[in-house]
């Protein structure tokens, strides 16, 4: 069936970004799809207007019985595995797969994935930007924004499709195969949906299930839980860290990044001549650049890109300076790790914006952080009371209403040579859309301060 859909009858729950590049693409393929989607149509003209104008037939307002007219189901991320339609399909003995699942059916070229807690934009968008530095045709999609489907049929047999995965999209995926795959690190995020971290590493350790000594497996060894993960991986294992160690595969050697594939030893740049900072994105350029050298990329072309990548939006966005304080945008730190990997790369005083939509984090976790590094934290969002509470004996705390209450009070705190940071440690969607809108307008607040 895989790769061949002609004349099946596909439904497809969730009419978001992925959903609709997923109907387009079975359509396209021959298939009968059906789309349903909880929300009205009136909350959702634009989804419907494309899957009418590409001739697909869709329901809005809720999911009707005809859903389970299929051969098999397409799953939205943002729909759990484990929600009540879900499992009547699995009762129904129905076949539920991921969009990044029924994408990777279609693809002729390589697939470099990516997972882990932290950084997985940032490796996705660098590995693309160093493979097509190497004259090589890469396109960047997944949970970073382009849904895999919607690129699907344009990835020749010599190209590259460089995903980001997420553990949403791991709950449904099947045959799905990497070529090259790439866990990042392991620490507590999305618990309110997958409950334990237990069940949260098993996701995204679905990563590699399908491997084989053929494929490439790039990981973190200096997380006890992504290694004890990764001991029933059946890829080819390349083990990645700050320090060097016996058979590790990526290191930093006197300042040096430096990868050993196949025992060859590539000594690329000097940490210092990276385009992004941060000792966490030294380890996301070592993963970035062991992906390609195990791809036969030149080291000249890793190199180069290791220095151009100045990295991405909302991702410790430097947005601008005034009266000596720098402002940055870290709008897609929606857990506590990233903001420790945040705080911990300033030696300046921080004002710190905080808060949103709680995903059963612990805040504790950040005591030691803000101790060192926050002269002020301003929490905003449905967290900030538990923020407040777990934070109130480290630093002087201010609750704000909105967004522009909190640019006001850190432009009035901080004074020159300080940063003022957006590191929310939650989800955004709460007071936003998404992490995207919330970033967008912090920044739109800051440049009015500009002026």
């Amino acid at each position: 069936m895989q790769g061949n859909v002609k004349n099946l009858k596909i439904s497809i729950l969730g009419a978001s970004r992925s959903g609709i590049a997923a109907a387009k693409l079975l359509k396209n393929r021959g298939a009968d799809v059906f789309v349903s989607e909880l929300a009205k149509e009136k909350e959702m003209e634009s989804a419907a207007s494309v899957l009418k104008n590409s001739g697909i037939t869709a329901e809005f307002g809720g999911h009707s019985s005809r859903v389970f007219n299929c051969d098999f189901c397409v799953i939205s991320p943002g729909i759990s595995i484990n929600s009540d339609i879900a499992v009547n399909f699995k009762e129904r003995n129905i076949p539920v797969y991921s969009e990044l699942e029924v994408a990777s059916w279609f693809i002729k070229g390589k697939i470099i994935a990516v997972t882990g807690s932290n950084g997985k934009s940032t490796v996705t968008s660098l590995t693309g930007e160093i493979l097509k530095s190497a004259g090589l045709d890469a396109y960047v999609a997944g949970n970073i924004g382009t849904p895999l489907s919607s690129v699907a049929d344009k990835i020749t047999q010599n190209d590259y499709a460089v995903v980001e995965v997420s553990s949403f999209q791991l709950e449904a995926v099947d045959r799905f195969k990497p070529d090259t795959g790439i866990f990042l690190n392991l620490t507590p995020d999305h618990l309110n949906r997958h409950g334990t971290m237990e069940e949260y590493g098993r996701l995204k350790a679905l990563l590699f299930k399908n491997q084989t000594r053929d494929d490439a497996a790039i990981y973190y060894g200096d997380s006890q839980i992504v290694n004890k993960l990764m001991s029933d991986c059946s890829g080819n294992k390349f083990e990645f860290g700050l320090k060097n160690k016996e058979k590790r595969a990526g290191f930093v050697e006197d300042g040096i990044l430096t990868c050993i594939i196949n025992e060859e030893k590539y000594s690329l740049l000097h940490i210092n001549e990276l385009g992004i900072k941060g000792e966490h994105n030294v380890l996301n350029a070592i993963a970035a650049s062991l992906a390609a050298l195990v791809n036969k990329v030149e080291p000249a072309a890793v190199e180069s890109a290791l220095k151009t990548f100045k990295g991405l939006q909302h991702r410790m966005e430097f947005i601008g300076e005034v009266n000596g304080v720098k402002w940055y945008n870290d709008s897609k730190a929606t857990n506590v790790d990233s903001v420790i990997y945040a705080l911990n790369s300033f030696s300046e005083p921080v004002v710190l914006i905080a808060g949103g939509r709680d995903k059963d984090s612990d805040f504790t976790l950040l005591k030691e952080p803000v101790k060192k590094h926050v002269k002020e934290l301003i929490v905003i969002g449905e967290a900030a009371q538990k923020i407040e509470r777990a934070l109130n004996d480290v630093t002087d705390i201010y609750r704000a209403s909105t967004m522009q209450d909190a640019v006001n009070k850190a432009s009035k705190s901080a004074e020159h040579g300080d940063v003022v940071l957006l590191s929310p440690a939650c989800a955004s969607f709460d007071m936003f859309e998404n992490f995207e809108h919330r970033g967008d307008v912090f920044r739109t607040l800051f440049r009015k301060i500009e002026l």
